[in-house]
């Protein structure tokens, strides 16, 4: 069981947008799962035994509880498919989460955008009792949200994090080198490749930081209303 699962559509996704959210939750005494739907084979530079290592890596660094790979295929989620589905109503209901965690729609990778769809019907589906899905019992008032993607969102709420927690993301982010700047790689240039990609990340941080009063912070958002008891807090 898992106090928090997040479900990315590629290994360094979970932790490049809720890298701080996770070590946050975990100082705090929570358990935290990750499922990555794909192994991240038509990745540009790597390839899976490697991501598989470097994920593995990162794990540890932010002491998740467990992390697990659904093997979809890579570049080809679809909203509609019924098999992505059940493997993920059956890792719901495995770690029998309070909160669901995915990558924002506001996004342009295909994968990103069908894997969140994907997480609005599966949510609910793993609280239908008549549904099987690789025998787990249903599991029912499962909170979903949505972390900010490669697009900017107008947030729902942002969850703070210290120092400590911005350096363990960091440190997490930094695991998939194949994915990162190297000095004279001949690999192809991608968007995560550039040598300004972690700077970005250090500014969005840090912009939403400011916004909560917090050294850092990252952006939610999502179809559930957040529950809110103190306004002083916001």
């Amino acid at each position: 069981m898992a106090d928090l699962l997040i479900i990315a559509p590629h290994p360094d996704d979970a932790e490049i947008h809720a890298g701080a959210t996770i070590a946050a939750h975990v100082r705090s005494g929570r358990s935290v799962a990750v499922v990555d739907a794909t192994r991240g084979e038509l990745g540009s530079r790597g390839d899976p035994a490697t991501r598989a290592n470097e994920a593995a890596a990162a794990a540890g660094i932010l002491g998740l509880s467990a992390r697990e790979n659904l093997d979809l295929p890579d570049g080809f989620l679809r909203a509609d498919d019924l098999t992505a589905r059940e493997r993920i109503v059956a890792a719901i209901r495995r770690h029998r989460p309070r909160a669901v965690i995915g990558l924002s729609p506001f996004a342009r990778h295909p994968d990103h955008l069908a894997l969140a769809e994907l997480l609005r019907g599966s949510v609910k589906a793993a609280a239908l009792h008549a549904l099987p899905a690789e025998g787990h019992p249903a599991v029912a008032g499962v909170r979903l949200w949505y972390c900010e993607a490669e697009l900017p969102i107008v947030p729902g709420f942002l969850l703070p994090a210290t120092e400590a927690d911005w350096q363990r993301k960091l440190a997490a982010v930094r695991c998939y080198g194949s994915q990162l700047h190297q000095p004279g790689s001949t690999g192809p240039a991608t968007s995560i490749s550039t040598p300004e990609f972690l700077g970005w990340i250090e500014h969005r941080g840090r912009t939403w930081g400011y916004q909560a009063g917090a050294a850092y912070a990252e952006a939610f958002h999502g179809p559930e209303a957040p529950r809110i008891n103190d306004l002083t807090g916001c």
